[in-house]
C-alpha cells in the first residue's frame, strides 16, 4: 500500500508544478494579443448606444426605400411594440432613419405616426409605404 502511494505522489507532484505554471504562460501570451474585440472609441460609442445617449453623425444619414409595419402589440401597461421591417421596436428605433411614436398609435384605426428621413408617414399594419412613389399601400 505504501509503495502505491509513493507511484502516485511523484506524477501529482509533477502534475502540480506543471498546471500552476501554465496561468503564467496563458497570461504572457494573452498580453502579446492586446485589446482583441474594441478599441476605446468603439467601447464609447457602446455605452453611450446602451445608455441611450448615442447620436449618429449627420453624414451618416440613412436613406430607407421602403417601411413596412409588421405589426403592433398594444400592452395593457401602455407600452406599444411595433414592428417595422421585421425588427422590433422594444430597444427603441429598430431601423436607423425610421422614428417610431408607439405611444401615439391611434386606438381606433391603429395607424402609427412614423418619420422617414424626417418626412411624416401615417400607416397601419400590414401596410407599406414606398419612397419611389410616395405612397401607403395595402400588403394584400
Amino acid at each position: 500500500m505504501r509503495n502505491y502511494i509513493s507511484t502516485l505522489t511523484k506524477p501529482l507532484t509533477v502534475l502540480s508544478v506543471l498546471l500552476a505554471a501554465f496561468p503564467a504562460i496563458s497570461q504572457d501570451q494573452l498580453n502579446e494579443l492586446g485589446r482583441l474585440f474594441t478599441d476605446a472609441s468603439q467601447r464609447e460609442k457602446l455605452e453611450a448606444v446602451r445608455h441611450g445617449a448615442y447620436v449618429e453623425d449627420a453624414n451618416q444619414k440613412s436613406s430607407v426605400s421602403s417601411v413596412t409595419v409588421n405589426g403592433i402589440m398594444m400592452r395593457s401597461d401602455g407600452e406599444n411594440v411595433i414592428w417595422v421591417n421585421g425588427r422590433s421596436s422594444l430597444d427603441g428605433n429598430p431601423v436607423s432613419g425610421i422614428n417610431i411614436y408607439p405611444e401615439s398609435v391611434d386606438d381606433n384605426t391603429f395607424r402609427l405616426p412614423i418619420r422617414v428621413d424626417g418626412k411624416p408617414v401615417r400607416i397601419k399594419p400590414g401596410q407599406s409605404w414606398s419612397d419611389s412613389t410616395d405612397s401607403v399601400k395595402d400588403g394584400y
